[in-house]
């Protein structure tokens, strides 16, 4: 790995982006280090332009022993993010998309060679090069690229596809933009609020290309990062309190738009929990049946899910205990006559007898031998439930949070007071709750009033 680029502990001090996010849990969710990660990234490229027109392409083509270090060190990197995002101690080679990369390599120096950069035996060894690289897990000390300079921009002649790829080992070898941004020059309330109106007013999405604005939940979601990221310059002494509060008093136009959670019915888990139940690992699917009953009828985050212990359920009772988001515990009640508690019964007979309590977590994998594994659940593998519901038949793309947001559709909708649903929630505002809300216009008509 490039140490001077990556080891972050060493940049925090002086950047005050790193020294926010670093500072944050590290999940995937939107209040995490993960999700902070991605969007102050995308606003520094904005400010800064994309990183792979900064990347000294002919210099690398001629230094081919030099790539396939950086090609180690870069996928070497990218396992141990995906590690961190999946909450896993130990990182795997596999999956990481090797083979775009590779092409989109290929295609560079295709075009180069064609723009005349480059010799046709440059272009031959390059191509050699790449084409028999097989991923090793091998750190190789590199020398970090010297400068970030504009250099001749190939983005037009290259596919979107490659352009992703490129940016991505770009920001490994020259930093991420996060990285080379100099923050201090922007954290200047009139700037800030300059820039990321500029920013906000047409979205650039992963292909960088433009599509539209972005949601007032976005454009508030960049606001409070970008005001921990001043808060950090505060702490290091790097700007005044009066700059501090400036910043934190740029507001936004407002606006709304329809949450982008999908409402799931009863009839549509039902359609799930059979899809669930009939699959070939009888053990895998009473467990699936349970997580997904879980999440509709209690509503938990997904941290909030795979964090249960067999103890944090009292199945007697109907409640369920929770640390939820900023370590605020709360208890979620369910009926003993609903379809949770007889999942969740299901469950529990399974996980005892093939089991029994050594291993406290509520929710373990399964292998395919039917066989209880002492090792938790991770959020992405919601996420893969998910996308595997799919895969076995249900009609529609469903998300996890879709769940939370159907459960606050169904208390608001059967008449329960907001407030008290947004204790059921675990919100610490009504407001967000109130963005939650999936009814429909059709649940406006008995709302006219009559003589």
């Amino acid at each position: 790995l490039i140490e001077t680029k990556h080891n972050y502990a060493s940049s925090i001090s002086i950047n005050p982006a790193l020294a926010y996010i670093y500072s944050l849990a590290a999940t995937d969710t939107s209040g995490g280090r993960i999700n902070a990660k991605y969007t102050l990234e995308r606003f520094a490229r904005f400010n800064l332009g994309p990183s792979f027109v900064k990347v000294d392409w002919q210099f690398l083509v001629k230094q081919p022993r030099l790539i396939q270090n950086l090609l180690h060190s870069f996928f070497i990197y990218r396992a141990k993010q995906k590690a961190e995002a999946k909450q896993l101690r130990h990182y795997s080679l596999k999956n990481l998309q090797v083979t775009p990369l590779i092409n989109a390599l290929l295609e560079l120096s295709n075009f180069m060679f064609l723009n005349g950069d480059i010799s046709e035996y440059e272009l031959k060894k390059w191509q050699n090069q790449l084409s028999n690289y097989v991923i090793e897990d091998i750190e190789t000390p590199i020398e970090p690229s010297s400068s970030a300079e504009n250099r001749i921009d190939y983005s037009l002649s290259l596919s979107v596809r490659s352009q992703i790829s490129l940016e991505a080992f770009s920001c490994f070898y020259i930093g991420s933009c996060i990285e080379r941004m100099d923050w201090y020059q922007v954290l200047y309330a009139p700037v800030l609020q300059n820039l990321m109106q500029q920013f906000l007013s047409e979205r650039n999405d992963r292909n960088l290309i433009k599509t539209g604005s972005y949601s007032p939940a976005t454009a508030d979601n960049l606001l409070r990062m970008l005001r921990g990221v001043a808060h950090h310059a505060w702490l290091s002494e790097s700007i005044t309190v009066e700059t501090l509060e400036r910043i934190k008093a740029i507001k936004l136009p407002r606006g709304s738009r329809q949450s982008s959670g999908r409402y799931l019915s009863y009839n549509e888990l039902d359609k799930i929990s059979a899809i669930c139940l009939n699959q070939t690992n009888k053990i895998k699917g009473i467990r699936d049946n349970a997580i997904f009953w879980l999440m509709y009828e209690s509503g938990l985050r997904r941290a909030e899910v795979v964090n249960l212990s067999l103890d944090d359920i009292d199945i007697n009772r109907g409640t369920i205990h929770v640390v939820g988001k900023g370590n605020k515990e709360r208890y979620v009640p369910f009926s003993l006559e609903s379809d949770l508690y007889r999942a969740l019964s299901k469950w529990f007979d399974v996980r005892y007898k093939l089991q029994g309590n050594i291993f406290n977590s509520l929710f373990c994998v399964v292998n395919k031998h039917q066989q209880v594994v002492e090792k938790s659940l991770t959020t992405q593998s919601l996420n893969d439930l998910c996308k595997q519901i799919q895969r076995m038949g249900f009609d529609r793309i469903v998300s996890p949070h879709d769940f939370r947001h159907s459960v606050a559709t169904n208390l608001l909708r059967a008449g329960h007071d907001l407030l008290l649903v947004s204790k059921f929630m675990g919100h610490s505002s009504v407001t967000t709750t109130q963005r939650y809300d999936r009814r429909s216009d059709d649940d406006l008509k008995g709302l006219a009033l009559r003589r």
